[in-house]
């Protein structure tokens, strides 16, 4: 929570003595875990009440929890396995890169949904508004108009009253199911939030779509941290530098480089995601360490060879040290989100130097078995969460990663 602030009996940092702890520990004590806890919002019924209090009265009353995420940060030998979670990719819109209009209804969206959940979807992340490469413009109501109703249906669903069948307990456990909302606008996440959903996964980590920052930057990073800390929900903070497909110039970051040339990518992501993460926590107003998870913002504002970097090295981007000292995020829990971006088509693409393949254009849904490996690459690297399109086939491909990699 606080890892800066000094004992005043130690004199040693609280990040210090823990590291301190975690060095003196037996390798077969059980790891230490942080939780992200995710509250219920969007029923009546989970309102909770409270005696009257004038101490009490301007703190909204705090909501019952629906789920709760652990996350080891200790290591141990013990047989204690790391669970990877499946965030299932539900865009509502008519132009999404990876599936068009698929699934811009309600019908279709439940549909989506409840085959996500049987797959092992643990979360459902909701879109209205394309962050494609020259997506058209959505206005903040029509994009409510998109998210609001599907947040809704889902949450709305029936299960077969007295019956234990298991088409019904799909049903249910689909109703219940964590969903976040994939917005970098304030209002429309409040709106998603009281409709039912528990997370807020923001491509822009508060600060929106101006690249470089401007004072309306420093204005939205402040409504939209207003709203996540009123909310109390987690968020997603991700790196990005406005347009997708523009600004992937990472030189000055090269003294971080090694011989290979590699390394630049990852600490300009460290530095800059660091910096929005570090105005989210601190000070007056700031939202709680535990509801922040990191995305290194995988096909956002990277090169190939900066995607693969960030792929290969995830690890490092929350480590505890990086090149300048100290790392910003250290300890945060990442989301790696790397389904059927343009970066795999590119490499598909490509010819074999030596051998018989010529390169192929793919569409975006012909990409998953790409995908497998962006995957396993991320379930290899410790990813907390890994987003994804297919959840049936690339779920089974974090099975198989996490039995190997055994985390």
């Amino acid at each position: 929570m606080i890892p800066d602030f000094v004992h005043p009996t130690l004199g040693k940092s609280i990040g210090t003595l823990f590291s301190e702890l975690v060095a003196n520990s037996g390798s077969e004590v059980a790891p230490m875990y942080k939780v992200t806890p995710f509250p219920r919002y969007g029923a009546t019924e989970d309102t909770p009440s409270r005696p009257p209090s004038p101490s009490l009265s301007n703190i909204p009353p705090v909501p019952s929890t629906a789920a709760y995420w652990t996350h080891a940060v200790t290591p141990s030998k013990a047989k204690h396995r790391h669970a990877t979670y499946i965030m299932g990719t539900l865009n509502a819109t008519p132009d999404s890169f990876s599936d068009g209009s698929k699934h811009n209804n309600v019908p279709a969206a439940l549909e989506y949904a409840t085959s996500a959940v049987a797959a092992g979807a643990s979360i459902i992340d909701v879109g209205g508004y394309s962050t494609r490469p020259r997506a058209a413009y959505v206005s903040p109501e029509e994009e409510m108009s998109r998210v609001v109703p599907v947040i809704k249906a889902i949450r709305a669903i029936e299960e077969t009253s007295g019956t234990t069948d298991t088409h019904s307990v799909l049903l249910a456990k689909t109703a219940n199911v964590l969903i976040s909302v994939d917005t970098f606008r304030a209002d429309v996440a409040a709106a998603a939030v009281q409709a039912g959903a528990n997370c807020i996964n923001d491509v822009y980590a508060f600060t929106g779509p101006d690249y470089p920052l401007t004072k309306a930057s420093a204005e939205h990073f402040l409504e939209m941290r207003r709203v996540a800390r009123e909310l109390g929900v987690p968020v997603v903070l991700m790196h990005a530098r406005g347009e997708a497909s523009a600004n992937k110039d990472y030189s000055s970051y090269a003294y971080a480089a090694d011989s290979n040339g590699r390394g630049a990518v990852l600490e300009g992501v460290r530095v800059e995601l660091g910096e929005r993460v570090e105005a989210a926590v601190k000070g007056r107003g700031g939202i709680r360490r535990w509801n922040v998870i990191v995305d290194p913002g995988i096909g956002f504002s990277k090169t190939v060879e900066g995607n693969l970097e960030l792929l290969r090295d995830a690890s490092k981007l929350t480590a505890p040290l990086g090149p300048a000292g100290r790392n910003p995020l250290a300890g945060y829990p990442q989301l790696i989100g790397a389904s059927r971006k343009s970066f795999l088509g590119t490499i598909l693409a490509r010819p074999d130097e030596a051998g018989p393949y010529e390169g192929r254009e793919t569409a975006a849904g012909e990409r998953d078995w790409a995908t497998a490996a962006a995957v396993s690459c991320a379930v290899q690297q410790g990813a907390e969460v890994v987003r994804v399109h297919n959840v049936l086939e690339l779920g089974d491909v974090i099975r198989v990663s996490s039995a190997l990699w055994d985390v």
